[in-house]
């Protein structure tokens, strides 16, 4: 089956925080389907990524991304990956935060001096889809620029959200604006439900042979999410930005990053977003970027 990674191609035409592990909470006063428009630099960690295959070439690749401390930003493995399985040169990455503006913000972007993705990364089912971008420099923390808080546990999720510069629905164009959207977590068997339900949609089979159909179950390294009453999820262009879940004490911590679905969004309305899931790479997180604030 086919498997559709949220990346969208596009032609181009200080308040310091010093304080120890300060992270995941909203700034000053994205593609995404269903979403809504969101409060200039409510989520400072927000990172808008651009990967070139050549700087010679005026087309990049569209992703977002999210800072977990001063020098390190994570995506989605198939944001700097192109389709022979080669990752991008870090020269050819822009990293643009404390944005507001996807495009008419006319911010510099930070480069890039290191590219890490998992080698077990399948662009046939986007397992392992996940990337850590080195800064070469770090940043300075303000209210526009700060990073998320990463998670200890996965227990207790229900309501998440996304956020994203991506397109507003299958064939539309991405957003200058930051969206956001509220989704529902779903359990791995609820996942494999909906995966099953589809598939045997997809392929004509009557709900009589349910218990007869028996499929390849969501990899270990996603999650699955989606707003079940408006079908809301992530977009192209919003690949490798970040899924949120808001802690009772009101720091958002980053549960996971975008990475696919089994159809393009708002094509059907019974699938889910697919999201890898950050827990899952703690140890090689820790080994990256150690000055990374996880919290309960």
């Amino acid at each position: 089956m086919r498997f559709f990674m949220l990346t969208a191609l596009l032609l181009v035409a200080a308040i310091n925080v010093t304080l120890a592990c300060e992270c995941g909470l909203e700034g000053s006063s994205g593609r995404i389907y269903k979403g809504s428009k969101v409060r200039a630099n409510k989520y400072p960690w927000l990172a808008h990524i651009r990967s070139f295959s050549s700087r010679n070439s005026r087309s990049f690749g569209q992703c977002g991304g999210s800072l977990i401390d001063e020098t390190h930003v994570a995506t989605a493995a198939h944001c700097v990956v192109d389709e022979n399985n080669q990752v991008f040169r870090p020269e050819n990455i822009d990293v643009f935060l404390g944005r507001v503006k996807a495009f008419s913000d006319r911010s510099k972007p930070h480069s890039v001096s290191k590219v890490w993705v998992d080698s077990q990364y399948e662009r046939s089912n986007l397992a392992h889809d996940f990337a850590i971008l080195t800064l070469s420099s770090p940043v300075k923390y303000s209210q526009t620029i700060a990073p998320v808080c990463l998670p200890n546990v996965e227990s207790g999720l229900s309501k998440l959200t996304v956020s994203g510069w991506g397109t507003t629905a299958a064939d539309a164009s991405s957003s200058d604006d930051l969206l956001e959207v509220e989704v529902d977590f779903l359990s791995k068997n609820e996942c494999n439900e909906v995966k099953k339900d589809f598939l045997m949609k997809q392929n004509g089979i009557p709900s009589s042979m349910r218990n007869r159909v028996k499929i390849d179950g969501v990899v270990d390294t996603h999650m699955c999410a989606i707003n079940k009453k408006t079908k809301g999820d992530a977009c192209s262009g919003d690949s490798g930005g970040p899924l949120m879940h808001r802690g009772g004490n009101g720091r958002y911590y980053l549960m996971g990053v975008v990475s696919g679905s089994w159809t393009e969004c708002g094509q059907d309305e019974d699938t889910a977003g697919l999201y890898t899931r950050t827990l899952y790479y703690k140890d090689v997180i820790k080994s990256i970027a150690p000055n990374a604030c996880w919290q309960n």
